[in-house]
């Protein structure tokens, strides 16, 4: 991997984002610390090896933080959502988020008992906060 730059922008908001297949890449535009705008993009080939990078070293800087000290991740808000299952009858939670994007998680069986009490406890707790 080549060097990274001493002082990059700190990254601190995803604005938006944009596909352009015409470039087969994808845009994102970012808010920085300093608060000048940062506009990057990713040429399709090497975004599954960036979220991948990201989440690993996401990770590794959770481990070394205290509970406490985590940082308030920036919400993915949903449009709508849906069940989704594939060929083999595996059932999946699908998320469209603001901005057009698709977020699909896969559910295991042992977990929808489990995705129902934490649904449950959010419509109990929504409903604690409109009283």
């Amino acid at each position: 991997m080549a060097d990274t730059p001493d002082t990059p922008p700190k990254l601190e908001t995803l604005l938006s984002g944009e596909a352009r297949p015409q470039n087969q890449s994808l845009a994102l535009n970012y808010a920085a610390a300093g608060g000048e705008n940062i506009g990057i993009e990713l040429d399709a080939r090497v975004v599954p090896a960036t979220i991948t990078a990201l989440t690993s070293l996401l990770g590794q800087v959770m481990s070394s933080l205290p509970e406490e000290e985590w940082p308030n991740f920036q919400v993915l808000k949903t449009t709508a959502m849906g069940l989704a299952m594939n060929a083999e009858g595996e059932l999946a939670l699908a998320l469209e988020l603001e901005g057009g994007g698709q977020l699909t998680l896969g559910l295991a069986k042992g977990d929808l008992a489990l995705l129902r009490d934490e649904i449950d406890e959010a419509m109990r707790i929504a409903g604690d906060l409109r009283h």
